[in-house]
């Protein structure tokens, strides 16, 4: 009897001490995904609902289901392969290595204990949570481009004349129109997700009628977003952007999504109707259930499970704690981007009222130059103003990525964009052209930027993102954002970025070169 009492002990026990091993082996990313939970005006903020929804359909399975642990080898595999990918992650420095790693980590590691029958019925209540991790943001590029693309079909059945250069909506005479990160429907598409598969985790049986309501609920969510931005492009085209909905958007978008939400509910209601009539003998997990053998099965499988994650949090965590608390540089050192000759630097750090948005870098520099030659003229007022900023992490973590939700080229209630445009005097696709207005003036300022990561330039946030995996070749976790910025009166702001821009991209590369090109990840 005591050995019985023993054994159900350690099967109860068993999972909760793999959990345990678990948050504190992945401790690093777990914090990063909820330090973006806090922060309520992204795609993540009901990441604290979804968890404590996760808390109680598991506790709600578990009683039903009612596990027993064992020992199941062949899962052993996956398990260290996930922790592999992770280990990978943290040692290159790729959050994104991590935050992919963490469901299948904590899947395997239930699958040794388990095995696939008593872990299925877990797949849901546990997977949810998925929703709320943040290497989803690599989807926002797609469902911009889906977005602008819809838009574009909306806006040629009007007759309106308009253009489109990648996520900018041009209209000639009124102004242009970015679909941003925000507009891109991410929010909106993992609500829903969250929504339908808890809808039908909770009301449905069948696959089938789990996927039709799935397909309902993206289908919807995407055309809320649809709906949103064509209005709010219209209405800002009709009112010549005059209008508060241009500025004010977000719960107008938050009604669009709850009226999207009726019709998910009725198809959801529908089908649960539909399940009702057929009439099938139900499924009981816990009948088929793979039972533990003993205590000897039960240590096998927490051992194994455990003893990863474990070394994990012995390699990593820290690492993690010293990285934490490094102090950083908060200026770049012994910086000449200019020919220091020909440019005299002024007492701002602003160009007519407009600088980056940029949060927390390891080291910035910020400046604005004017050309000394002719300053002593009449028209020296005239003359056109620099701007050159350069803004570097040392390594990306969470909260300090060179592209992330906060790091914005200008204040969107202030500014707005204008056009786009290429230099062609810089190396391909690596500087990046953008005109902006202050909204209500008309005097524009001309912007080039590109990321300069790991020793790679791109023009792109995504390809920035993306720049970090050819990264894991070299020894290097940097990066950099470069932007330069010129406003002037009665003069062509792109032919003076055309000329000025190259030489400074060459200075901040041959820079950044010989302050992060001997340095190992993280040091």
């Amino acid at each position: 009897m005591a050995r019985t009492d023993i054994g159900s002990r350690l099967s109860v026990w068993s999972p909760i001490i793999f959990l345990l091993a678990f948050t504190v082996g992945t401790w690093p990313a777990l914090v990063g995904i909820v330090e973006r939970w806090t922060k309520w005006n992204e795609a993540y903020s009901h990441g604290f609902l979804v968890l404590a929804v996760c808390l109680g359909l598991t506790y709600r399975k578990l009683r039903q289901v009612r596990p027993r642990t064992g020992f199941y080898w062949p899962w052993i595999l996956p398990l260290l392969l996930s922790v592999a990918v992770y280990a990978v992650g943290s040692l290159l420095l790729i959050e994104a290595f991590q935050q992919v790693a963490l469901l299948p980590i904590l899947f395997s590691g239930l699958l040794v204990q388990w095995g696939w029958r008593q872990t299925i019925p877990f797949l849901i209540p546990v997977g949810l949570i998925v929703f709320t991790i943040p290497f989803l943001d690599y989807l926002a590029w797609p469902l911009q481009l889906v977005t602008v693309a819809v838009n574009q079909l909306f806006f040629s059945q009007l007759g309106i004349d308009f253009s489109v250069e990648g996520v900018f909506v041009y209209f000639p005479g009124v102004g242009a129109f970015e679909i941003a990160h925000g507009c891109s429907g991410l929010r909106y598409l993992l609500v829903g997700l969250t929504l339908t598969f808890l809808y039908g985790e909770l009301n449905l049986r069948h696959l089938q009628s789990r996927v039709i309501l799935v397909a309902a609920g993206v289908a919807l969510a995407l055309a809320a977003n649809w709906i949103r931005v064509f209005v709010i492009i219209y209405v800002g085209y009709a009112s010549d952007m005059t209008s508060p909905l241009v500025n004010h958007h977000d719960t107008f978008g938050w009604w669009v999504f709850a009226g999207t939400l009726v019709p998910v509910f009725l198809i959801a209601r529908w089908l649960e109707h539909r399940e009702a009539r057929r009439d099938e003998r139900t499924d009981d997990p816990a009948s088929r259930g793979e039972l533990g053998a003993g205590r000897l099965r039960v240590f096998s499988g927490l051992f194994a499970s455990s003893v990863p994650l474990l070394a994990l949090a012995a390699l990593f965590l820290p690492t993690s704690f010293a990285e934490g608390h490094r102090p950083v540089d908060p200026t770049h050192r012994n910086i000449q981007l200019v020919d220091g000759d020909g440019w005299m630097p002024l007492f701002s750090s602003n160009l007519a009222g407009w600088q980056p948005i940029i949060e927390q870098p390891d080291r910035r520099f910020e400046a604005t130059y004017v050309e000394r030659d002719g300053i002593e003229d009449s028209d020296a007022a005239q003359r056109p103003r620099y701007f050159v900023g350069l803004y570097s992490y040392d390594f990306q973590r969470p909260g300090a990525e060179v592209v992330q939700y906060g790091n914005r080229l200008y204040d969107a209630e202030h500014f707005i964009p204008d056009r786009t445009f290429s230099l062609g005097a810089a190396p391909a696709d690596t500087l990046a052209g953008l005109s902006i207005a202050e909204r209500g003036q008309g005097q524009p300022v001309y912007l080039a930027y590109g990321y300069y990561v790991e020793g790679r330039w791109e023009s792109s946030e995504l390809k920035a993102k993306l720049a970090q995996l050819p990264g894991m070749f070299n020894r290097r976790s940097d990066a950099s954002l470069l932007v330069i910025g010129v406003t002037c009166q009665a003069c062509d702001g792109t032919e003076l970025l055309e000329t000025a821009a190259p030489g400074i991209q060459s200075q901040a590369r041959a820079y950044l070169d010989r302050v992060y090109g001997s340095r190992r990840p993280g040091g």
